[in-house]
């Protein structure tokens, strides 16, 4: 009898079960500070891309796991010295991190297949690359003798090198949170 009523539970449950397929714009705000030196900010952007189960627990409460791809990217430029003599230094910014967002649900269901959506739970995230790649070009116009220089380094964030210890971790556990809309087969979601 127990596993009779396990069963129907389950099977309940499976019958209210949404996978969703999903992509969608990331914006991550990055501080820098060199010794201690004022903070640089800088916008990345990126997108993400993936999927989620959310089977429904009781009532509007669930639980959606899910799988997703996110990649950011990032650019800087710095311009020191005037016409004659000068240095200019381009720093790209990429990064590939693979989430499981293990996400806490609340729906608030008004007229057929549409509800508000309240969510909030842990993001576990592997980093499988994050480098920026440094251009710099060094120019000098005396008069008699012209230079011009370019030098390229890519560090990795992860891994560091020779000149550089890692200043990231790959692995990270984040807490997210967010709102969201279900109209019909349609949902739009903003998160934190």
């Amino acid at each position: 009898a127990i596993a009779l009523a396990a069963a129907l539970l389950l099977v309940g449950t499976q019958a209210k079960a949404q996978l969703s397929v999903g992509a969608g714009y990331l914006f991550s705000q990055e501080i820098t500070r060199v010794n201690n030196g004022d903070p640089n900010s800088e916008g990345l952007h990126g997108f993400y891309a993936g999927t989620s189960y959310n089977p429904h627990l009781v009532a509007g409460l669930g639980v959606a796991p899910g799988f997703y791809v996110n990649m950011l990217f990032g650019m800087d430029d710095a311009n020191i010295g005037n016409a004659r003599l000068g240095e200019n230094i381009n720093a790209q910014f990429s990064e590939l991190a693979l989430n499981i967002p293990v996400k806490l649900n609340y729906r608030f269901n008004f007229g057929r297949d549409n509800a508000f959506i309240i969510f909030a739970g842990p993001v576990f995230q592997y980093g499988v690359m994050s480098q920026t790649k440094y251009t710099g070009t060094f120019n000098a116009d005396l008069g008699i003798i012209k230079i011009n220089d370019t030098q390229r380094y890519t560090y990795n964030h992860y891994k560091g090198d020779d000149k550089f210890k890692p200043d990231a971790n790959p692995f990270n556990l984040y807490l997210g949170g967010g709102l969201g809309v279900q109209l019909g087969d349609f949902q739009l979601f903003v998160a934190y």
